[in-house]
């Protein structure tokens, strides 16, 4: 429920308040303010159709929050928790605050997040989408266009992320995107537009609902049976991320970009890393990263890189203590600057 801002009313005459004065005493029961304004008093009933956002501009969308996550699913470290770790942060995605709130307080951006895997060859490897910043974008550029004032937009902003939430559940509904459209306006309830525009906005909650549950059983069907060659290729994995959200920026110059890697990031197949740093002091191996990035090929500075999940290895902490040295210099050469560890993804 979004807390609307309070308003003076905008008309309250005397002429006005004498006139409910002698009404109430003329019918001798206690009727409510906003019962008398519209049934008996004529001055109230102009005020009562007055919206408390009459005029009211409506408000920009936030920028996209555009999100890559990178799961681990090598021999080397613990692919169930590592799936954990990133959990809390994909089931947020997955509700209806992927689509974004324009309307509330704290207006929140719509929500993309795609899925990389770390494998024998991570680019052999799928992209799985879950979730499209798009959508909110239609959604509100539907909105922008159809509903006559702010008061109406809001409650139908409210209405279609409450549908978003309940409608990528329902896998009957995702099989028939008619009855699933008619279900999600009779959701709606009572609109400011009627039921055949609100098909539109209904069609678009249906149709990336749909994408989303068949994005999550192709991600759960991957991780139990992925069907090609496992292995530490995480240096695949990351410039494949990094490809996607430099392609993200291009559409959505504003758009927030994040890299999320839950993995040990010991990278075994393209870069031999256990090997190459076992002999070496952490004060030696900053150079070797250096010159491993050489310079990048892209502009990579606006991203921010968390590295989730780390620890949850099979690997001796003091070469994972060299690794993470490694990818700090790494990542700092290609300039991504702010680069961050956590355990999981809970309340990030």
């Amino acid at each position: 429920m979004i807390d609307k801002p309070k308003r003076e009313k905008t008309m309250s005459s005397k002429p006005c308040r004498s006139l409910k004065s002698r009404i109430f005493r003329a019918l001798g029961i206690l009727l409510g303010a906003t019962a008398l304004a519209t049934s008996l008093s004529s001055c109230s009933a102009v005020s009562s159709l007055k919206s408390a956002y009459e005029g009211e501009p409506f408000p920009q969308m936030p920028a996209p929050e555009i999100a890559s996550y990178v799961l681990d699913l090598s021999g080397s470290t613990y692919p169930t928790a590592q799936l954990s770790a990133l959990g809390s942060g994909i089931e947020e995605f997955l509700e209806g605050q992927s689509l974004g709130n324009p309307f509330s307080e704290s207006p929140a951006a719509p929500r993309g997040l795609s899925i990389q895997f770390i494998t024998k060859n991570s680019a052999q490897a799928p992209r799985i989408l879950l979730v499209s910043a798009g959508t909110g974008g239609r959604l509100y550029e539907f909105i922008t266009q159809k509903m006559p004032n702010l008061e109406g937009a809001i409650q139908l902003w409210d209405g279609l992320i409450a549908a978003r939430t309940r409608i990528w559940q329902n896998a009957a509904l995702q099989g028939d995107q008619t009855e699933c459209a008619n279900t999600v306006i009779e959701m709606l309830g009572r609109q400011q537009l009627l039921p055949e525009a609100l098909k539109v906005p209904a069609g678009i909650i249906c149709e990336d609902s749909k994408q989303t549950a068949a994005a999550l059983k192709r991600l759960q069907e991957f991780v139990e049976n992925p069907g090609i060659g496992m292995g530490s290729d995480v240096k695949g994995a990351i410039d494949a991320s990094l490809s996607n959200l430099v392609n993200a920026k291009v559409e959505s110059r504003t758009a927030r970009l994040t890299l999320v890697i839950a993995s040990d990031m010991v990278d075994e197949v393209s870069l031999a890393l256990r090997s190459r740093l076992a002999e070496l002091e952490l004060d030696g191996i900053c150079p070797i990263a250096i010159q491993d990035a050489g310079r990048a090929s892209s502009d990579y500075s606006s991203i921010e890189v968390v590295i989730v999940g780390a620890r949850n290895s099979k690997i001796d902490i003091r070469t994972l203590d060299k690794v993470q040295e490694y990818w700090t210099c790494y990542l700092n050469q290609i300039g991504i600057r702010n680069v961050t560890q956590r355990s999981d993804l809970s309340g990030f």
